[in-house]
């Protein structure tokens, strides 16, 4: 595989050509200081891993995030690079594979299997390692997070950053779901949809983290208590209003939108310019432009919760 070097050199290369060719017309701020948007290969996990970064390209991403997964394509950081070179992409942001769905890729264990995690990401060059915690009753995992895993981290150059979670069946199965348990996490990744299953209101997470925020999943939900990855406007949380503050904030950091995106993987052309809407929007928010939107449209399958 590569070394760390290699991905790093990629991932500045494709950063820098990102601020040098964003729109410098009169008031306009250089793509560099704004929120960069991802794309996440996590709804499409299911795919060829160049496909899906094809696809991301044709919708107008830059970046992507990489969910590790089954597909040993996405374990192995050689193919992930070439993949991503070829579509044009880098890749700043690597999701563990946490997911109840995942729980034997690169092991059950949860300190080799985080272990493993940052290895993959070090090699892809990704600033990120997104992570969920251990369970509540997994103490040994938890005591390994106080402190050994961000010296781990360090010294492979990524930022270990814990994901809020959110309860199941009103049980409340991870050790961080609410603002207060993640003050405990250097790096926070702020997912919109889990503080909505959680009943947590966005703003006051956002008051609360936003100094450890380093990275957002940004994706509406229904209200249903299921955590859905809706399109942005289409359910219940304030994303205008939220994604407009986060881009008022001086937050320069990354967001991935994390949709469900079933309703359009028979055609192609149809999940393209899905995402590409999805980023437009976003991108219009972010910059405080709120277009008027159109009639909540309800996909037609909603994401399983452990996919998320």
């Amino acid at each position: 595989m590569n070394g760390p070097g290699t991905g790093v050199a990629w991932l500045a290369m494709t950063q820098s050509d990102a601020v040098n060719q964003a729109g410098t017309s009169s008031g306009e701020k250089p793509e560099g200081v704004r929120p960069r948007l991802l794309a996440s290969t996590g709804p499409l996990l299911m795919r060829q891993l160049g496909w899906t970064f094809d696809v991301f390209a044709d919708a107008g991403y830059r970046e992507a995030e990489l969910l590790i997964s089954h597909n040993p394509d996405s374990r192995d950081a050689d193919k992930v690079l070439a993949y991503a070179q070829e579509a044009g992409l880098s890749v700043p942001v690597v999701h563990g594979p946490y997911m109840v769905i995942l729980r034997r890729v690169l092991g059950t264990d949860y300190v080799e299997k985080t272990k493993a995690s940052l290895e993959i990401a070090a090699e892809i060059g990704a600033q990120s390692l997104v992570a969920h915690a251990p369970f509540r009753w997994e103490r040994s995992a938890r005591r390994w997070l106080k402190g050994e895993v961000h010296r781990h981290a360090r010294i492979l150059g990524v930022d270990f950053a814990m994901e809020n979670l959110y309860p199941v069946a009103g049980r409340a199965f991870s050790s961080a779901i609410t603002p207060e348990d993640l003050l405990a996490y250097p790096h926070v990744v702020f997912d919109t949809s889990h503080f909505a299953v959680s009943e947590i209101d966005l703003f006051h997470a956002w008051d609360i983290l936003k100094a450890q925020v380093s990275h957002l999943h940004v994706s509406d939900n229904f209200g249903t208590g299921k955590d859905n990855h809706a399109p942005i406007g289409s359910g219940v949380l304030p994303l205008e209003s939220f994604l407009a503050h986060v881009g008022s904030s001086g937050y320069s950091g990354t967001i991935t939108l994390e949709l469900d995106c079933r309703q359009y993987l028979d055609s192609r052309d149809s999940l393209v310019a899905f995402l590409a809407r999805e980023r437009v929007k976003a991108e219009e928010l972010l910059t405080g432009t709120v277009p008027a939107p159109p009639p909540p449209e309800r996909p037609t399958a909603l994401l399983a919760d452990e996919t998320s």
